[in-house]
């Protein structure tokens, strides 16, 4: 039995990050289920225990808060020692909650996934 879920079944937070529109749970996303065109990424969390995202990267073993999804590619920086890559943010300027519920296809009705020629990290 698997731990991780599929994003076709879920309801997502809507969330603005980066000023880009995307979804996020809290939950841990089967890559395999997210459909093609969109961008998974997980998140960290802060090491205070507040629940604050601090970081964004390809996978996350520690300190994971979710997962987000999103119609475009975010620019991660590639790690020197392990194959992830990662982006810092900052919850008080580069995070919003949105207070709405959404699924990934009422997302992409609104949020088609963008024609992007670097595929590295979707799906």
């Amino acid at each position: 039995m698997s731990y991780r879920q599929d994003a076709v079944k879920e309801k997502f937070e809507k969330v603005t990050v980066l000023g880009k529109p995307m979804l996020f749970t809290c939950l841990r996303i089967d890559r395999a289920t997210v459909p093609k065109g969109l961008y998974m990424y997980e998140v960290r969390h802060d090491d205070d225990m507040r629940g604050d995202p601090v970081q964004i990267a390809r996978w996350i073993m520690v300190n994971h808060l979710g997962t987000l999804i999103s119609s475009e590619p975010l620019k991660l920086v590639p790690s020197k020692t392990i194959n992830n890559a990662y982006l810092d943010i900052d919850p008080e300027k580069d995070w919003n909650y949105e207070g709405v519920l959404s699924t990934v296809s009422e997302y992409m009705a609104k949020h088609p996934p963008k024609k992007v020629k670097h595929r590295d990290f979707e799906r």
